[in-house]
């Protein structure tokens, strides 16, 4: 059913999924160096509100209380513009999936791009804040865990689901 929802909404947006699936405890334990990796080698860091320093430190105790999730791993033809097509629309299907999975919570592919102008970056307001999600790195999920290689066209998402 999951999966049914999951595609369903993503093929209306014209998002390429490849596969989505269920991942368990080992690959959502939170790898310190991808919040590393945030702080050392994203321009986003302390600009968008889906990034640290504004995730939370208890990222790790977040993610290790949920025992499965699914990944959607999913093509892109032009990474900006399939990125903020799918950071619009994980909400919504966050939405949909809390009737039977009341804790279902979504981690965006990247920093947030929702906005065409980033006003958490001029003024620490984000006026989508209740639309945004905080990012797979930013909550030390490994995406290289699930097979993924810089560069070969291919993104991720995940939805928390217990």
């Amino acid at each position: 059913m999951v999966d049914e929802i999951v595609r369903e909404m993503l093929s209306s947006e014209g998002i390429k999924v490849e596969k989505i699936d269920e991942i368990g405890s080992g690959v959502l334990k939170p790898d310190i160096r991808a919040r590393w990796k945030c702080r050392f080698g994203c321009g986003y860091f302390g600009k968008r509100y889906s990034c640290p320093p504004n995730v939370p430190e208890n990222y790790v105790e977040f993610i290790e209380s949920y025992s499965r999730a699914i990944a959607i791993i999913y093509r892109f033809s032009d990474y900006m513009a399939d990125k903020i097509k799918l950071q619009n629309i994980l909400p919504q299907i966050e939405s949909r999936l809390v009737y039977d999975y009341p804790m279902a919570f979504a981690l965006f592919p990247g920093g947030c791009d929702i906005c065409t102008e980033c006003s958490y970056e001029k003024n620490g307001k984000c006026p989508k804040s209740h639309r945004v999600r905080p990012s797979l790195s930013s909550v030390g999920i490994n995406v290289s865990k699930m097979g993924l290689k810089i560069g070969d066209g291919r993104s991720v998402a995940v939805i928390l689901l217990d």
